[in-house]
């Protein structure tokens, strides 16, 4: 009889220094965990979360090629294996290399192994760290075992749901596979409540350790140095944006404006405004930029350095320059949306920041095709010919700040605020205090939120785009007090689908529109939201084909067998 065993996910070994900590992720993936000798000293107990980032940097852009070829934006080139063809064509096999979850589950392994290791050699040794330090390191384990799968959910529909640490091969069939919605809530809880720590409270409770403290690595690293901006702080997934997106997947619109607006708020600094400080051509430095934290936008990033062997694939699979690869390319559709916009001067002509400006910024027309440029820009270096581009140091954004403006925008539509949720998708708060002063309702009627947010020009403002409102319908008819509830609801809709459209715009090949795509069609039940955009970009023999397949929801995620996934053995 043959049984499914889950084999140790294996620990990276990253040796943290703190006289070498500019050495981002230099680990031996094939270091093992040894059970009993793992988190023996501090040392471990840092390397040991670094080795868990690690396992993050080796899979952060599997969501961008898996999502974005399944959507409405990348098609394969005549370059691409067949394995490529097969996921653009729905048509995956459980042997798909590229369709393997494996390496979300590593970094679940992972994470699961480092909290409960860490947690032990702190209950044994509680003086050997502070406990502001420690919190927060083990809080960070547990956001990114918290993205892992909502990664996992958000591409594969399910996923087998672990919290106990492995350290042999272990049948797996004891663990509960939970669907989408389950996933969600109990990722949420993860996040609110946390785990067992290290010392019991005043009523002889163990106390939680929950995924909302943040380790300030600059604190550490250089204390009163003034070096508090390090690419360090971003590597980890904030708390309040990854909070934000799965109360946003599980419906719960206030608690997305109430962690949104005083994180964006950020105690009236100049960041995650979309201000008018960051207006038209900033928003291409988010791509390119190095450091990636003069950027003010920029939330959470994977970086790489190519100096350091570390590469992530997208400049080979979108780049036509030998040595790449080019696999993938953009498809017309999505190309079109860019050219067909309208700017604030009225002029329909293109979304000129982020679409085909100054030779490409999103896509550029390269040896005679079509490439996604967004992630290649290190050709307008100077020093970098173009033979070279294959070197460019592309990081991965986690979040940005116009991730949470869109998630906003989605959960006040949802709770029926219209003009709020269209000030920040079009022409941001500033424009909307201005028009309803005097009325102004929830988010912005705070007098001190509004001294900071008062400088944000929305997601479409920002870069000259003239704003976007569902047709048929006016707010104004909606107030007029003839409106059915018909009405305000096919008004939500289309506002929702409006904000889908923008999400591919802003978020071109950052895995963001595939899942508002499914968010918002399984919120309103209605699989033509995802079908008739995704299938659009398919020659007309094969549309119906792709959109019949698209209305059955059970075929919008990768279709992978973890029964493939897992090894077996014979009893």
């Amino acid at each position: 009889m043959k049984k499914k065993y889950l084999y140790t996910a294996l620990l990276a070994g990253c040796l943290f220094s703190f006289t070498a900590c500019d050495d981002y992720f230099n680990p031996d993936a094939d270091n093992v965990l040894v059970d009993e000798d793992y988190i023996g000293n501090v040392n471990e107990l840092y390397s040991g979360y670094i080795g868990i980032a690690a396992k993050v940097q080796s899979v952060a852009d599997h969501a961008i090629i898996l999502s974005e070829l399944r959507s409405d934006l990348l098609e394969p080139t005549a370059n691409a294996p067949q394995e490529l063809w097969d996921i653009y064509n729905y048509k995956e096999t459980a042997s798909n290399s590229f369709a393997t979850p494996r390496g979300y589950y590593d970094v679940i392994v992972n994470a699961n192994n480092y909290i409960q290791k860490a947690i032990e050699y702190k209950r044994k040794n509680q003086g050997a760290v502070d406990d502001a330090i420690f919190e927060p390191l083990v809080s960070g384990a547990i956001r990114y075992k918290v993205w892992a799968y909502l990664m996992l959910g958000k591409l594969y529909g399910e996923a087998v749901y672990m919290d106990e640490a492995l350290t042999e091969h272990q049948d797996i069939s004891q663990f509960p596979t939970l669907p989408l919605d389950q996933l969600i809530t109990r990722l949420l809880d993860l996040m609110e409540q946390g785990v067992d720590g290290f010392q019991m409270d005043e009523e002889g409770n163990m106390k939680k350790i929950n995924g909302k403290q943040v380790l300030v690595w600059s604190e550490i690293l250089f204390q009163g140095s003034g070096q508090g901006d390090l690419t360090w702080n971003m590597i980890n997934p904030s708390p309040e944006p990854l909070r934000m997106e799965l109360n946003l997947w599980a419906g719960k619109y206030q608690e997305v404006i109430n962690i949104g607006i005083p994180y964006i708020y950020d105690g009236g600094t100049k960041r995650f405004k979309l201000s008018n400080e960051d207006y038209n051509g900033e928003w291409k430095q988010f791509f390119y930029s190095a450091p990636v934290t003069k950027t003010r936008e920029l939330i959470n990033v994977v970086p790489f350095d190519y100096e350091r062997n570390q590469m992530n694939r997208l400049v080979s699979y979108f780049s036509n320059t030998y040595p790449a690869d080019y696999y993938l390319k953009p498809t017309e559709v999505a190309m079109d949306r860019f050219l067909n916009q309208t700017r604030k001067d009225g002029i329909t002509k293109s979304d000129f920041y982020r679409g085909f400006h100054d030779g490409g910024a999103t896509f550029r027309r390269q040896n005679g095709e079509w490439v996604f440029y967004k992630f290649n820009r290190g050709l307008e270096n100077p020093s970098m010919t173009q033979p070279e581009v294959y070197k460019n140091n592309v990081h991965i954004t986690l979040y940005r700040a116009a991730d949470l403006h869109l998630f906003m925008a989605e959960a006040l539509n949802n709770m029926g605020k219209f003009p709020e949720a269209e000030a920040l998708l079009n022409d941001g708060i500033e424009a909307y205090l201005s028009k309803y002063s005097g009325n102004l309702r929830p988010p912005f009627d705070n007098e001190l939120y509004n001294s900071a947010l008062g400088t944000n020009w929305g997601v479409r403002g920002r870069i000259d785009l003239a704003p976007v409102y569902p047709e048929g319908i006016t707010k104004e008819f909606l107030a007029s007090g003839e409106a059915t509830e018909e009405d305000s609801l096919a008004y939500m809709k289309a506002l929702d689908e409006l904000l889908v459209e923008e999400t591919a715009l802003e978020s071109a090949g950052e895995a963001r529109s595939y899942f508002a795509m499914i968010r918002v069609a399984k919120r309103w039940n209605d699989p033509s939201i995802l079908a008739g955009r995704v299938s659009a970009k398919y020659d007309a023999g094969k549309q119906q084909e792709v959109y019949s397949r698209l209305m059955d929801p059970n075929n919008w995620f990768v279709n992978y067998d973890l029964s493939d996934f897992v090894p077996e053995t014979e009893e």
